[in-house]
């Protein structure tokens, strides 16, 4: 079996989070860092440097999880999803995300997203398709 992709987790719902943790170790990958704050994540994804992240779009503490995002993508390692219940927030770029996770989601979504995740992360094939839970730019297939 391959490594096991490192994530983090930027919610800000405790009970959302805790969802999201277990889903990613169900899953057989680590959970190298959890932030309710955009702050806590930027600080935190420059220590542990993760693979991929869960970014909750409307973060408590003020700056959104676009702003988590626009830091993640200075380094072009970590691929990321954005977690929302307003898509309609998010610029038509998705702000480079690997694409949109809907709230509430079901954990056959989640677990689907996070599998396509590790899919494309291992270089899976172009032809793969995301889970319908996970909505893509129709211009970008890929989160590697």
């Amino acid at each position: 079996m391959p490594d096991p992709l490192r994530f983090l987790i930027v919610e800000d719902e405790a009970l959302l989070m805790m969802q999201l943790e277990a889903s990613v170790e169900a899953e057989g990958h680590e959970v190298i860092g959890t932030a309710m704050t955009a702050g806590e994540a930027i600080a935190l994804a420059r220590l542990v440097e993760p693979d991929v992240a869960f970014i909750d779009l409307q973060l408590l503490d003020g700056p959104s999880g676009i702003f988590v995002a626009q830091h993640l993508r200075r380094t072009e390692k970590t691929s990321f999803v954005f977690i929302t219940a307003n898509a309609t927030r998010l610029p038509n770029d998705y702000e480079g995300a690997a694409g949109v996770v809907s709230k509430p989601f079901s954990q056959a979504g989640i677990t689907a997203t996070i599998r396509f995740l590790a899919a494309c992360r291992l270089g899976a094939s172009a032809d793969l398709q995301p889970p319908p839970e996970l909505r893509v730019r129709k211009s970008d297939r890929s989160t590697g």
